[in-house]
């Protein structure tokens, strides 16, 4: 009776831890499909941080059950936040699968390309198998991007000082919109916690696609003092405060009383099911406001060029202000997102949109649109031949009438996404943004030097961007004004007018050509003591307006004869910048680039020396013209 009790409880000990078993299987299974449930409504709204994080979990639990579809959308949520080796993991396991799709193929080959595995990329490509006309086309423009970007890399160009900008840059995102007279236009996700015009925020709201804020536009300037005094302000946030998901990018008219802005529109997504859960994308529209003794209106939709069920966004004006471009996914374009045009009318309204045609758009997408010379366009494409996601192009043209698009190579273009091409009106400074490897956050903001850069780009990149002076050198050395009215200086052959000077002017004079003012190397950052003493040049050259200066800059022996030419020339061009900046007119400035020649000490190519001998030669000096 005893053994049959105890084989009793035991067989119910048994049933019981079964039975529970069971239980757990199956809450296993139903918390399963509630988190599969979720991440899929996250992937239909395009949250794909969140949803990704999700579907990790689920592929996790599942193991080698994971399904294909699964795991395709794990490497599509990768890839669109921008974590391209996570995505080219996933790809390589889709890809093993027996019943991959064959964009599989395509897509993968597209994160390689972003990492610049350009022939591992080619070798995806070519086994992307398709009938389609609009594939067919991406996957030729894909393998002739895979091989221009190998002989780019070749050949190593990079124009002096390409570095990230410390004071705009910041762990999250930053990238260039555009210029105004005071500064450049940011839209940001990374300023929001600093304490600017706004004031700052404790817990800004976080845009569950990427984890991260929801970006606002900025507007900063680097006074002429350098990088000590620096101002950066959110945009009218008294107008643009009141949204609450992405604001910009923007652009103002020439007369900077209006402004032309991208918001997200505010309604909630909407997310509709049946048979699963289809598309919840919030659409960009947009919005300009007007300034009327010095308030800005309300902001009102743009009616003539937005679009219901589309999106229209980055907005940009030509330099005359009566062509208003912009991107958008609307019908009757040429692919994912095409660049479109607006024109003025009589009454200064904005009549139909009008596509900018076949040479500048194409089957994939376009975006980030920007002008600095008249008649010449700078945007981002995904379907020209690149080096990988968004390359920078340039175009000549207006309206649906362009040159064929030249693609900006390296340096300024890489396997990330590069964007927002801004170039100074003195024609040897800009900036773009990308996400490359290197940089601090998800976007960074590039500045950029070099004398010859204006040329190179008129040139379709013929002339390597470290080549010659865009003027020309005689044998004097003097050579002639860059482009932009902003940079000075005349043409070569300047002859000194000697006029009788008074005892104090002959002293001054002499006073102006004693000063001498050093770099660091491989730089041309005016240094605050030479600031200083350009302050001191700048009020001699006020008190006698009939005076001009001739500005000689030399570099120490380290490197090679060309690139010390060309970074004399850019300390002339900071020399010049200054000044001008600071009230002397560009017309009273001259300059020339002297390379390493005339070494104020023995130490020339081949002779040891300490860097304080070397930094003697890194000098610029000053004569005076009356």
């Amino acid at each position: 009776m005893k053994q049959y009790y105890v084989t009793i409880k035991t067989g119910r000990r048994i049933a019981m831890i079964v039975l529970l078993a069971l239980m757990s299987r199956q809450l296993s299974a139903q918390e399963q499909k509630a988190e599969l449930r979720l991440a899929d409504e996250a992937y239909a709204r395009q949250e794909y941080a969140l949803a990704g994080s999700l579907y990790t979990r689920v592929v996790k639990n599942k193991g080698k059950r994971a399904s294909t579809d699964l795991l395709l959308k794990l490497a599509i949520c990768h890839r669109e936040v921008g974590n391209f080796s996570q995505s080219a993991g996933w790809y390589a396991a889709v890809i093993q699968r027996p019943d991959h799709p064959q964009g599989a193929y395509f897509a993968y080959g597209e994160v390689l390309r972003n990492m610049e595995q350009y022939d591992s990329a080619r070798a995806q490509y070519n086994l992307f198998e398709t009938a389609q006309a609009d594939s067919i086309q991406l996957k030729t423009a894909a393998l002739q991007g895979c091989g221009d970007a190998l002989k780019w890399r070749e050949r190593k160009v990079n124009p002096g000082n390409l570095k990230g900008l410390k004071e705009l840059n910041t762990p999250n995102s930053e990238w260039i919109s555009g210029a105004v007279r005071q500064g450049l236009l940011i839209v940001s996700n990374g300023y929001r916690r600093m304490m600017l015009n706004d004031g700052a925020e404790n817990n800004p709201a976080s845009d569950k696609r990427t984890f991260q804020p929801f970006y606002k536009a900025y507007v900063y300037q680097q006074y002429p003092g350098g990088n000590a005094a620096m101002y950066l302000e959110e945009m009218l946030p008294r107008v643009l405060g009141k949204y609450d998901y992405h604001i910009g990018p923007a652009c103002f008219s020439a007369k900077e009383d209006t402004v032309y802005v991208t918001v997200n529109e505010q309604e909630k997504p909407v997310v509709t099911q049946k048979h699963g859960t289809n598309n919840g994308r919030r659409r960009l529209v947009l919005y300009y406001s007007v300034k009327k003794d010095n308030v800005w209106s309300s902001p009102e939709l743009l009616t003539s060029l937005n679009l219901d069920g589309s999106s229209s966004s980055h907005p940009v004006l030509n330099s005359t202000g009566d062509l208003l471009y912009f991107v958008s996914d609307r019908p009757g374009g040429y692919g994912q997102t095409d660049i479109w045009y607006s024109e003025k009318q009589a009454d200064s309204s904005w009549g139909k949109p009008v596509n900018c045609g076949p040479r500048v758009n194409t089957v994939a997408s376009e975006t980030f649109p920007t002008f600095n010379e008249e008649g010449t366009l700078y945007f981002s494409s995904k379907g020209h031949p690149g080096m990988g996601g968004y390359d920078i192009f340039r175009a000549n043209g207006s309206k649906a009438e362009w040159e064929a698009p030249f693609n900006l190579q390296v340096p300024f273009n890489s396997g990330a996404d590069d964007m927002g091409f801004i170039l100074k009106v003195n024609g040897y400074e800009g900036y773009f943004s990308s996400n490359r490897n290197g940089g601090l956050g998800s976007d960074d903001v590039y500045h950029f030097l070099d004398p010859a850069i204006t040329s190179w780009l008129n040139n379709g990149g013929t002339t390597p961007v470290a080549g010659k002076p865009q003027d020309g050198k005689d044998s004097t050395g003097i050579i002639g004004k860059p482009a932009g009215p902003s940079t000075g200086g005349h043409t070569a052959g300047v002859t000194p007018v000697k006029k009788p000077l008074t005892t104090e002017e002959k002293e001054l004079v002499g006073k102006i050509e004693k000063l001498q003012f050093l770099y660091n190397y491989n730089s041309v950052e005016l240094l605050s003591e030479s600031r200083k003493i350009l302050d001191y040049v700048a009020g001699a050259l006020k008190q006698h307006p009939d005076w001009k200066l001739m500005v000689l800059s030399f570099t120490d022996s380290r490197g090679g004869d060309q690139y010390n030419t060309d970074l004399s020339a850019l300390r002339c061009y900071a020399v010049i910048d200054y000044l001008a900046a600071k009230g002397v007119s560009p017309k009273r400035l001259y300059y020339r680039n002297m390379g390493e020649q005339h070494l104020v000490n023995p130490c020339k190519d081949g002779v040891p020396c300490s860097e304080q001998q070397q930094r003697q030669n890194r000098r610029s000096e000053l004569r005076v013209i009356y």
